[in-house]
């Protein structure tokens, strides 16, 4: 074999070993870029004492873990986010489900119904909180206006503490429950017909179909459906930012709108890094004990 076929031999070899690097070294780089070096650059800025106006950058070790797990604001903001996730995750949850179950009922009209559901998840998150912003006006909002209409006293929804959380989650829900609608609705579309057929002429009942069909045979969809919105609410700013603005009294602050402040409003970088690494714990704790019991659902099959 002369020398010329030798290196085409050993080349077509390597390139056959390694193309797939080609393809996947974009994608990889990308990951690189956007998603793991902010991490590991905001984890480092949180063993520093870092400022925008000074180039001293001591080392100060835990000091600022410490000063953050110990600020009464800080404490109240991660318990907002909590209560925050846990409402508009569940809410959009059930009503992303019960849309499903229900458009699977439909036939006239099915794609156009879709297409209409899932309006509120193309919006902008800043555009919705203007929305409805400008309806929640207590001057010539929508809403007050139909309050006057039937008799009932103009409210300020965003302006007091006792309506101006529950209003912030009622709009992420009503955004992001098409999500889960059209995560759910693939799911029941790709489940068998066998089992309902046999069960219908055994003479169940629709719950109990649902409750022993139904539920079980969608629980891996469940649990990705519930992973995505938990960690999509735990990053919640827009909405918060442009209705409320964390107030009143911090009452609708989210620790993603606590951090940008930390920040950049108070220069706290280090402090804001902290928090943040904190924040990415909890949330790869979460989706850890998501993914462990996705898989050994799937296992199961």
């Amino acid at each position: 074999m002369s020398t010329f076929s030798q290196l085409r031999f050993w080349f077509y070899r390597l390139t056959q070993k390694y193309t797939h690097w080609f393809f996947i070294a974009p994608a990889l780089l990308t990951l690189l870029l956007v998603a793991i070096y902010p991490i590991v650059f905001s984890t480092g800025l949180s063993f520093f004492r870092v400022t925008f106006d000074s180039l001293q950058r001591p080392f100060v070790g835990l000091e600022n873990f410490v000063y953050i797990l110990t600020d009464d604001d800080y404490l109240k903001v991660f318990a907002n986010t909590l209560l925050y996730v846990a409402v508009t995750v569940t809410g959009s949850f059930v009503l992303g489900f019960g849309v499903a179950l229900l458009l699977r009922q439909i036939t006239l009209g099915r794609n156009w119904l879709r297409v209409i559901l899932i309006i509120p998840m193309t919006m902008a998150p800043m555009a919705v909180g203007l929305t409805w912003n400008w309806m929640l006006d207590p001057l010539f909002g929508l809403v007050n206006w139909f309050f006057t209409t039937v008799g009932l006293p103009i409210q300020t929804w965003l302006a007091q503490t006792a309506t101006a959380r529950a209003v912030v989650m009622l709009v992420d829900i009503w955004q992001w429950y098409p999500l889960v609608l059209l995560i759910m609705d693939a799911g029941l579309a790709a489940l068998p017909r066998a089992p309902y057929e046999a069960a219908r002429l055994e003479g169940a009942s629709w719950w109990m179909i649902f409750r022993r069909i139904t539920l079980p045979m969608l629980r891996p969809v469940i649990l990705v459906a519930l992973l995505l919105r938990t960690v999509d609410a735990f990053r919640t700013f827009d909405i918060v930012r442009v209705m409320t603005d964390g107030g009143p009294n911090l009452t609708t602050e989210t620790l993603s709108l606590f951090l940008y402040r930390t920040a950049f409003n108070f220069n706290k970088l280090s402090r804001a890094g902290a928090g943040a690494t904190i924040m990415l714990i909890v949330i790869s704790i979460i989706s850890a004990l998501m993914f462990r019991y996705l898989y050994r659902e799937v296992e199961q099959r």
